[in-house]
């Protein structure tokens, strides 16, 4: 075992902490006042499930983030690691958008991205090490549900306006068109 190993796993796991700290800031002054007051889906879950289940997703990414660190060459991690910032990047954005600017259609939008961004690392930390890749799945699965989710909450809240009435074919009694 490599010395570093340990720090490495700890770093790992501090970083990943440090992305809810950061996304927290931005939930914790909305969701006591904004979100309480807005439509939700009915499988919403209780607002006590939120923390648990991201603390331990930011557990295992650390965790696995660790894995790749110490299990893979510099030029194998180069990517997977650049994934890796960028899901960590889109997922406090989310908060920022979500939470911060009460914006559920660009929580949705940035969801999306980060739905296919944590896929991506999934599947390239899975070339590294199989069990880092395994240990991302959880993630993947609550993206998932917060996707359809965030979709819920925006639909729910969304009022479509109606468009004018377009007259295609003018009846008799509208005044002919110019040429």
């Amino acid at each position: 075992m490599n010395l570093l190993e340990p720090f490495v796993f700890f770093a790992s796991v501090v970083l990943c902490f440090i992305t809810a700290a950061v996304g927290g800031h931005y939930t914790e002054k909305s969701v006591d006042t904004w979100y309480p007051t807005i439509n939700k889906p009915v499988f919403t879950p209780p607002d006590w499930v939120f923390p648990v289940v991201w603390s331990v997703l930011y557990f295992l990414m650390g965790i696995s983030l660790a894995t790749i660190l110490t299990t893979g060459t510099r030029e194998q991690v180069i990517l997977p690691v650049s994934l890796f910032a960028l899901q960590l990047l889109l997922n406090m954005a989310w908060s920022f958008i979500f939470f911060g600017q009460k914006n559920p259609l660009g929580g949705f939008v940035t969801v999306v991205l980060l739905w296919f961004t944590v896929a991506f690392t999934t599947l390239s930390f899975a070339n590294i090490a199989f069990e880092a890749g395994l240990m991302l799945l959880p993630y993947v699965f609550w993206v998932s549900f917060a996707l359809v989710l965030n979709w819920g909450i925006f639909r729910a809240n969304h009022k479509i306006e109606s468009a004018p009435d377009l007259h295609l074919f003018p009846s008799q009694k509208s005044p002919p068109l110019p040429h």
